[in-house]
């Protein structure tokens, strides 16, 4: 059971399917480009997101594409994971 809170500069954008499956949501590049203005460190988007988002405004901002629910999880909390 993973009990531990997402740190406070990663961001999260998207829609997660019943499968745990992760879907793009309307004006992605808008939504990440408003995040990165923010100053979060790191935007989970779904894999299909990061191949059609720009770099333009993204330089400060690590943006990671995942296809799935394990997949943020491992992306967010590599070493907990390591451990089960």
């Amino acid at each position: 059971c993973l009990e531990l809170p997402i740190p406070n500069d990663i961001a999260f954008i998207g829609e997660i399917g019943l499968g745990g499956e992760l879907r793009m949501v309307t004006r992605m590049e808008k939504r990440v480009n408003t995040v990165a203005k923010l100053g979060y460190r790191m935007c989970v988007v779904p894999k299909a997101a990061e191949k059609v988002l720009g770099t333009e405004g993204l330089e400060n901002i690590k943006v990671v594409g995942c296809r799935n629910l394990k997949d943020v999880i491992n992306t967010i909390f590599p070493d907990v994971m390591k451990r089960s």
